[in-house]
């Protein structure tokens, strides 16, 4: 129902709560609590008058059509989820699936990033994104979290965030501000299940509870990609990167890694669980294991240390 509060107002047109409702065909009760929980996932309204609303600006609302239309693998299942806790934990939790499963979703209540940390993203702000993939057998897992890191880079590099930057395992950065984050979880049954979320910030209104310094797409590009466009130019890379990974393994992206590597011989700081590691970092293994003092660490939270 927020979607279609939303796909009217976004006309420009100024409406009273009547005139919505009347629109929408529900009570003016139901409505004014659906627009009170809109403004707190972030939608701007304006109020030109008492009892009126209208939108700040026009929001670009995910469009199955017009993602299909562009998606170059047929055999993709694809969602759209208007407000869900997570897009992983949904992911996750679908059976019977054929092929691959994607879902997107205009708002999460819960969204997490690595290391357990929230996804804070307003509504439609950005893009919401889980992949949901099988495999009969995959050797390492660590090498495609790097691999599919390589693959948000290149994407958004080539729309022109020429600064952007990554730091391992699979933080996107731009001038050391997050701009994209990836979230890679699995579980072994009778097939090896993979989900990976994906989380980018594309024109973000102004967020008071995100720990960490962030940016945008409207803050760095020339030109905001739609997010429709964005979306499956991303499904299309990052399922190509799934299904060739098991042939390929990481070494097609160590290249792109070592360009887009933000650590590579600077000082850092790795915490793994309790443990601190600091020392010269300087890239990683063959695997996507992060060396430092020529020793291969798998796992951990990396910072830039200053000196």
């Amino acid at each position: 129902m927020y979607r279609q509060v939303l796909k009217i107002l976004n006309n420009n047109k100024i409406y009273t709560l009547e005139q919505l409702a009347t629109e929408l065909s529900i009570s003016v009760g139901r409505l004014e609590v659906l627009i009170k929980h809109l403004i707190s996932y972030g939608v701007e309204l304006k109020h030109p008058t008492t009892n009126t609303y209208q939108l700040s600006e026009t929001i670009e609302l995910l469009d199955a059509k017009i993602i299909k239309s562009l998606l170059i693998n047929s055999l993709i299942e694809l969602e759209i989820l208007d407000i869900i806790d997570s897009t992983n934990k949904y992911a996750k939790a679908r059976t019977n699936i054929n092929g691959t499963l994607v879902c997107l979703a205009e708002y999460q209540t819960a969204g997490r990033g690595r290391q357990e940390h929230n996804w804070v993203s307003p509504y439609a702000s950005g893009l919401c994104l889980s992949i949901k993939h099988d495999y009969t057998k995959l050797d390492r897992l660590e090498g495609l979290s790097i691999a599919l890191a390589v693959t948000v880079a290149r994407v958004l590099y080539h729309l022109g965030g020429i600064e952007i930057r990554l730091k391992w395992p699979n933080d996107v950065l731009w001038q050391q501000r997050k701009l994209a984050g990836l979230l890679l979880e699995s579980k072994l049954g009778k097939k090896y299940e993979v989900v990976v979320g994906i989380g980018i910030n594309i024109k973000m209104s102004k967020v008071d509870n995100i720990s960490q310094p962030w940016v945008d797409l409207t803050t760095i590009l020339q030109k905001i990609p739609s997010r429709n466009t964005l979306a499956a130019e991303l499904i299309n890379s990052c399922i190509l990167t799934l299904l060739n990974y098991p042939k390929t393994g990481l070494n097609p992206f160590l290249e792109d890694w070592n360009f887009f590597d933000l650590s590579r011989g600077k000082l850092v700081t790795l915490r793994n669980n309790k443990e601190y590691i600091r020392g010269i970092a300087t890239g990683i293994d063959e695997h996507g294991a992060l060396i430092i003092n020529n020793k291969s660490y798998v796992c951990g939270s990396l910072q830039l240390t200053s000196c």
